[in-house]
């Protein structure tokens, strides 16, 4: 009877014990729960990073072929529209620069069994078309913001796209990230220049 009355006092402690252990561990999940919570509220998340999040890898491909597309475009434009040989210059280097990322990123995008996009949108050729008929000094200031805009969001996406969990796309945008932050750091001294 004593052994009885022993060992179910024992077993009592025990489970008091384990469901204190229980509720300890509930409220540390819940204020867990709550950080996280409002860290997400506190921070806004851009476009770009939809691909660490899972995003169709197609987004990627199409955005770094446009962009590439309108930085070539934008540069054959500038080597015979600008006065300035720095800008001219600007321009022979990124027409060069983004040939190659554009061969690379063809590369990536027959590997995975993707179409790139081969032709820019009518608005762009249109605006393309108004710079044609700007003067030589107002055609550099507006090519070199551009750029320095353009530049940012590139930056953004590859950045985005050098975390993204696929091996291929990481190694394409970590080997292309430095020639677009060098890319940027040309466009923001020369259009400093500008102004």
């Amino acid at each position: 009877m004593m052994k009885a009355k022993n060992l179910l006092t024992i077993g009592l402690i025990g489970f008091s014990v384990l469901q204190a252990c229980q509720n300890a561990d509930n409220k540390t999940r819940e204020m867990q729960s709550e950080v996280i919570d409002s860290t997400m509220e506190a921070h806004s998340i851009t476009d770009t990073t939809a691909l660490n999040r899972g995003a169709d890898m197609s987004m990627f491909v199409n955005e770094a072929a446009i962009g590439g597309m309108k930085e070539m475009e934008l540069g054959k434009i500038a080597m015979e529209k600008s006065a300035n040989p720095k800008i001219k210059d600007f321009a022979k280097k990124m027409v060069k620069d983004h040939t190659k990322i554009a061969q690379k990123l063809k590369t990536l995008a027959e590997g995975k069994k993707m179409v790139l996009p081969t032709a820019l949108s009518q608005a762009d050729l249109d605006h393309f078309a108004e710079m044609k008929n700007m003067s030589a000094n107002e055609f550099d200031k507006h090519y070199m913001g551009m750029m320095v805009k353009d530049d940012v969001k590139t930056l953004d996406l590859f950045k985005s796209a050098a975390t993204s969990g696929d091996t291929p796309l990481q190694n394409f945008a970590i080997s292309t990230l430095r020639t677009i932050e060098a890319h940027y750091k040309m466009a923001t001294s020369l259009n400093d220049k500008l102004k």
